[in-house]
């Protein structure tokens, strides 16, 4: 199961959310954790307390990460697109 990152902790929801391809009801794309109302929040605290060093860090660190999360999703391509087609039906 996948779970939900709020405040840079990996945590378990409320709850268990499957994602069914809708090409084939029979295949579990995967399990998500489901988070309430009290992890919402705790995940929106947790983002603003992050907002003011994001918005002192340089445009050049700012590109750094982007460009590696960028770099990630290339990387990975096929298994993402293997991925997305059976989200998506």
């Amino acid at each position: 199961m996948k779970l939900n990152l709020i405040g840079g902790a990996w945590v378990e929801g409320a709850g268990v959310c499957q994602n069914i391809n809708p090409s084939d009801t029979r295949d579990v794309v995967g399990e998500y954790a489901q988070a309430d109302a009290a992890q919402a929040r705790q995940a929106i605290a947790a983002a603003h307390a992050a907002a003011p060093a994001w918005g002192l860090s340089t445009p050049q660190q700012r590109f750094d990460i982007l460009d590696a999360a960028g770099s990630e999703i290339l990387a990975r391509k096929a298994e993402l697109g293997d991925l997305l087609a059976r989200e998506e039906g």
